[in-house]
């Protein structure tokens, strides 16, 4: 018989060691502090402590984002330049598959986390109530199967649901982070959004592309007018998809006038895309800008036509955006953009850290961990609503077989938040 822990096993031995101090033990620090009533629910108030997290994850493998979360969370965040310590303690943790390269137990053990057997008793410790400062859910990596779309269909929204549910039964709130997209699902993604704006729950969600450093070190546009924007990414079109997509969104929502939303979502794939680019489809320099930024490359773009994929996105306010994904060409992600009016283009592109650092994933963490004290988003929630959308729109229309899709639901408008000037090193 194997050693292998099961999910099983794991919960029954937890549930013994999480549940005995919780039940009839005075909570201490902010998650016991009394709510302040904002509306229908208490907002989760910080009087003094660091904040307690519960963490949801569907598997936390050696190369999951389990290790780019929440081995974060509790062993701190390394940069270029420096290392910086949890500001945060991880209190909970509900696991719902245990992956065959898992080392969530084993992190879990040793840092004396207790796990839970369902996401309420994470979320409440044992007891009845919410006992936490902090949710992060991380709905990434799992046995999950594929639509006939190739969206996984990672079960976000469900977990989100039994969240939403111990606040409602405890009639109050605290900031929660959602990996990557909301759902593979978009009437779903609005529910949850329609969810999160009535409860006004501090919250957000994406992907770690608007965080990484890039390099060279551009500036952001920064309220200028922009011509059309380039982004460049790789792999599935849906799981990276939306990396590359976020990618992009990180520079267009810097224009002029902020984020408006979008107009239409077109997907061209193959041979289509390149010959697209020839015709002028989007300006081909700064598109060679972009894909001339990444720093290992194989060969020319144009020799690959197999996976390879498109995004052509209008906006509202006339802005266009491109995400190229030349799969095959590299494993980079890049953008370049021209301030209307003038002759330079900008690029730059991102070489992603290896496990074990993940140093593109410490920047996120810093910011998460910033709305965790604050009880306040540190970026807008509803860049990643927006980018949710862009992404279900482009999957359905390569599934309809690069159809231009009209999107009256992305009429979704912010401005992005200035990066504290203390984080600049790092996220420019």
């Amino acid at each position: 018989m194997s050693d292998k822990p099961t999910r099983r096993s794991v919960l029954k031995a937890g549930l013994g060691a999480a549940v005995a101090p919780a039940v009839g033990a005075a909570q201490t620090g902010p998650a016991s502090a009394a709510p302040r009533e904002t509306g229908a629910y208490a907002a989760g108030r910080m009087e003094a402590g660091r904040p307690k997290l519960a963490v949801i994850l569907t598997s936390y493998g050696h190369l999951s984002h389990g290790v780019c979360y929440c081995t974060k969370f509790l062993e701190g965040k390394q940069f270029d330049d420096h290392f910086e310590p949890p500001r945060c303690d991880v209190v909970a943790m509900h696991l719902m598959e245990i992956a065959k390269d898992d080392v969530g137990v084993e992190t879990a053990k040793r840092h004396n986390v207790p796990m839970f057997p369902t996401v309420a008793t994470a979320l409440c410790r044992g007891g009845d109530t919410l006992a936490v400062d902090g949710v992060a859910i991380v709905g990434e990596h799992g046995d999950y199967p594929l639509n006939a779309k190739g969206q996984q269909l990672y079960p976000r929204r469900e977990i989100f649901d039994q969240v939403i549910g111990v606040f409602r039964q405890s009639r109050r709130v605290v900031p929660i982070f959602n990996d990557k997209h909301m759902s593979w699902n978009w009437s779903w993604a609005k529910y949850m959004w329609r969810t999160i704006q009535q409860m006004k729950i501090p919250w957000m969600a994406g992907s770690s592309l608007p965080y990484a450093k890039f390099e060279p070190l551009a500036p952001l546009p920064d309220g200028a007018k922009l011509d059309h924007v380039v982004a460049v990414g790789y792999g599935g079109l849906e799981s990276y998809g939306f990396h590359s997509i976020e990618t992009g969104q990180r520079i267009v929502e810097c224009r002029a006038g902020g984020e408006t939303g979008v107009r239409s979502v077109q997907t061209l794939s193959g041979r289509d895309v390149w010959e697209a680019q020839s015709a002028g489809r989007w300006p081909r320099d700064i598109a060679e800008a972009a894909l001339g930024s990444l720093k290992r490359a194989k060969g020319r773009p144009q020799e690959y036509t197999d996976q390879v994929f498109a995004f052509d996105i209008l906006y509202r306010d006339g802005q266009r955006l491109t995400v190229l994904m030349p799969n095959g060409y590299s494993e980079e992600f890049a953008f370049a953009y021209r301030v209307s009016g003038r002759r330079e283009i900008v690029s730059a592109s991102y070489w992603l850290d290896p496990v074990p650092r993940l140093k593109h994933f410490s920047a996120t963490v810093r910011a998460l961990e910033e709305m965790y004290l604050s009880g306040r988003p540190s970026f807008p929630g509803e860049r990643t609503y927006l980018t949710t959308g862009i992404l279900a729109c482009g999957v359905e229309s390569h599934y309809r077989g690069g159809v231009r899709l009209e999107t009256p639901d992305l009429n979704i408008a912010y401005r992005p938040a200035a990066t504290p000037p203390e984080w600049k090193e790092v996220m420019r």
